[in-house]
């Protein structure tokens, strides 16, 4: 079952901030956010396997959600579609 995880920029820049704050790197918020939107853009852009989602994947928007409930929200997913 093809699950595609997905956050807004703005969220998904919160998290990997915190993660580089937790390791000591202090970085701008505004400068890991541009990082992830280029890197972004130039996954979706290249030649070969770009970054998309498969045609019927499960989509699962993580933006509003902590860790254990993207878990349990994409086990709920996952086992709904088996089902």
């Amino acid at each position: 079952v093809p699950l595609t995880v997905t956050a807004s920029p703005e969220a998904r820049a919160r998290r990997r901030h915190a993660e580089l704050a937790a390791r000591g790197v202090d970085r701008p918020l505004a400068d890991v956010e541009a990082e992830m939107q280029a890197r972004d853009a130039q996954d979706a852009a290249r030649a070969t396997a770009p970054m998309k989602p498969a045609e019927d994947a499960i989509m699962l928007d993580t933006t509003a959600l902590g860790i254990e409930d993207a878990y349990r929200m994409a086990l709920k997913l996952v086992k709904s579609r088996l089902a």
